[in-house]
């Protein structure tokens, strides 16, 4: 069986790269488990995949909490905003299939855009539970 955490990893990448508004801010499908060298300035990248037991007596079951990072190289504010709203508005409450496993809720936790030297870029925090088929 595989991993729950990769099995929502690859499930939550596979929904942020069919989504025409995401690629648009992103110039592409630059959405990276590990970032590749000369990478364009705009992408997300996967830092963190925590995963917590949340079974029953009755049942098995896993809480994980996913961290996504939002990288660019633009000066405002509002660019790193369009992002996460964007990839909010594709994984939030999201009905994703995952290899192995049940996805049972998958909801925002929170994000947070930032200045990092001259340019801004954001975080964003998720939560889902899944259950083993």
């Amino acid at each position: 069986m595989s991993s729950a955490g990769l099995a929502l990893q690859q499930a939550m990448r596979g929904a942020l790269i069919a989504d025409p508004a995401l690629l648009a801010l992103l110039g592409g499908a630059h959405v990276y488990d590990e970032v590749p060298r000369g990478a364009p300035p705009h992408y997300v990248e996967f830092t963190a995949i925590e995963t917590r037991d949340w079974s029953t007596m009755a049942d098995p079951g896993l809480e994980h909490f996913v961290s996504l990072a939002v990288r660019g190289n633009g000066r405002g504010r509002k660019h790193a905003e369009e992002i996460c709203a964007a990839v909010g508005a594709v994984l939030d409450g999201a009905t994703l299939a995952l290899a192995g496993h049940r996805l049972v809720n998958l909801h925002m936790v929170f994000w947070s855009v930032m200045k990092s030297g001259q340019t801004y870029g954001a975080t964003l925090r998720f939560r889902a539970a899944t259950e083993p088929l």
